[in-house]
């Protein structure tokens, strides 16, 4: 039995949290906060306006700027029906309740502390055990994927059960300057029985400093560049945090010139290091992202990654790593990795890709939005970005299905061949063995239909159904011409695939001032499991509650 003193001090420490003051103008909201489902549906709905939804997370202050925004929307009508007016309202007095509307509080200079900004006590059951990628054909990486957990900050859970505790802490010395830190002690009972049954982590710290619109943070934090919630083929809506130094907008802005018909812009630039790793440990990610709001009703957005260095790496000058961060040149280059006569080229694997979301009002304000990616990417491959190469993912939602409390998101991804992974670099994409993006891994495909009923703002359903398909195909690579410059990649054999099927319902309960309670179910049924013919049944069952960040 897991000990209930865990169950006592954390239901404490939750009522405690409640005493926590206002927030400060430079700290951010941790992109794991239930009010980021709250501005999806209200973007959905067509409320929200000058909002880059592709880059997270945002600060204090520009998510009062979005309630204000969204405020004068709603009291002015803009064209909005009253079931939507209806439906908007609970939710937006929720975002307002809990970081204000008027911009006064966040504009002060004296010292603030919340010692239980926010916490979360959470009861989680499972059989499913994490696993490598089941393709022998694809590249592989140190990254372990779990598809029927609830992606998590920190170290995955275990099959078995676990009693988790989180802590958020804030302080801000001034308005500019904001420190914040959570943790997590976990009580398990795992199936394993030579792992340990208490466990405690650092999830995050970092401190963020911002001038006018522009902030810098250092430390381990969570990024979000995802158009939905479960997308995301860079950094996932749910990515694992990155020990980073990062600089941003802290709101979108307009670009002069003619630029300005670009509309709302918003930027991002990223270097972390990805820690230890059997192979290439201390490695490092640099990742910028540009998205622009050229209406209303259209969002474009365009990512670039690279990731290099790390033990045993080789040495190049300085000149050759600038121009491996700008891919518009770097692009058209022709690449020296042997001939050691001459300057010898950063050995890094590149992603580039873009992404956008599109509003059709015409059609009851139904949503597309979509991804691609390039993984290992030179100026021959860009052609092969909607193939086998690159990854796509492609949702429609429908924010208002018959009635107002129903909405419907389908989804469709296509991983690629070499997508996360490389011939050196075999860390891959990922920290502290966590893929930074999509969890459904390389050469793999999945199809998902998620139907949601809030028939009050307190109060939500979910279901959602899934399909995936692991390939089992074996691949060779070389290069096609004397010059080497057309990569090529082919298949050899393809067995039988692997198939999940997964479904998992969610209950969310979440008060006006954020003290929320969430029940999610799952199972999934494996058909031949590691291609060797056998079947598996997995479930998982977890309550959480928790208040504030």
């Amino acid at each position: 039995m897991l000990p209930l003193r865990v169950l006592v001090i954390g239901s404490l420490l939750l009522i405690g949290a409640g005493s926590s003051l206002g927030a400060q103008a430079a700290a951010i909201v941790l992109a794991t906060d239930l009010v980021y489902a709250d501005i999806d549906r209200l973007a959905e709905l067509g409320v929200l306006d000058s909002i880059v939804i592709g880059q997270r997370p945002y600060s204090r202050l520009e998510i009062r700027r979005i309630a204000r925004g969204a405020r004068k929307r709603l009291e002015r009508g803009g064209g909005l029906s009253d079931d939507t007016r209806n439906i908007a309202d609970p939710l937006l007095r929720r975002v307002e309740t809990r970081f204000g509307s008027d911009g006064s509080s966040d504009d002060r200079q004296e010292p603030f502390l919340a010692v239980f900004e926010g916490a979360s006590l959470s009861v989680l059951s499972t059989d499913a055990n994490r696993r490598g990628f089941p393709s022998p054909g694809a590249r592989p990486t140190e990254a372990t994927i779990d598809p029927l957990a609830a992606r998590r900050l920190g170290k995955p859970a275990l099959a078995g059960q676990t009693v988790a505790l989180e802590l958020t802490q804030s302080a801000a010395p001034t308005s500019w300057l904001a420190f914040q830190a959570r943790e997590r002690v976990e009580s398990r009972s795992p199936r394993d029985s030579t792992l340990t049954r208490t466990d405690g982590e650092v999830l995050l710290a970092s401190a963020r400093a911002r001038y006018g619109n522009v902030a810098v943070m250092i430390g381990r934090q969570e990024f979000a560049w995802a158009q939905s919630a479960g997308d995301g083929l860079f950094l996932s809506s749910t990515a694992p945090a990155l020990d980073q130094i990062s600089l941003a907008s802290d709101h979108p802005f307009v670009l002069p010139w003619l630029l300005r018909y670009l509309g709302s812009t918003q930027a991002t630039l990223i270097l972390a290091e990805l820690g230890p790793s059997v192979t290439r440990s201390g490695s490092k990610l640099l990742a910028y992202k540009v998205s622009v709001q050229p209406s209303s009703a259209v969002e474009l957005g365009g990512t670039f990654m690279d990731h290099f260095a790390g033990s045993g790496a080789r040495s190049s000058s300085f000149g050759n790593q600038f121009v491996d961060f700008l891919p518009f040149i770097d692009v058209f280059r022709k690449h020296n990795y042997t001939d050691t006569s001459r300057v010898i080229d950063v050995d890094s694997d590149k992603l580039l890709g873009v992404d956008g979301r599109v509003r059709i009002d015409p059609l009851g304000g139904v949503l597309l939005t979509g991804e691609l990616l390039i993984d290992d990417f030179d100026v021959h491959r860009i052609p092969k970005l909607l193939t086998g190469y690159g990854s796509q993912t492609l949702a429609l939602i429908v924010p208002q299905l018959g009635s107002p409390a129903l909405s419907l998101k389908l989804s469709a991804k296509h991983m690629g061949i070499i997508t996360y992974t490389h011939a050196d670099l075999k860390n891959g994409i990922t920290t502290r063995g966590r893929l930074l993006g999509d969890e459904l891994g390389p050469d793999a495909k999945a199809y998902s239909a998620k139907l949601r009923l809030a028939p009050f703002a307190e109060l939500g359903f979910e279901l959602e159904g899934s399909a995936a398909i692991y390939s089992d195909a074996t691949y060779t690579a070389f290069y096609s011409d004397a010059a080497g410059t057309r990569y090529v990649v082919q298949k050899l054999s393809h067995g039988t695939d692997e198939l999940r099927d997964r479904l998992v319902g969610t209950v969310v309960y979440q008060s006006v001032d954020g003290v929320a309670l969430t029940m999610r179910a799952g199972a999934e049924r494996t058909r031949n499991v590691f291609f060797t013919g056998g079947r598996r049944r997995d479930y998982v069952a977890e309550i959480a509650l928790r208040f504030g960040q």
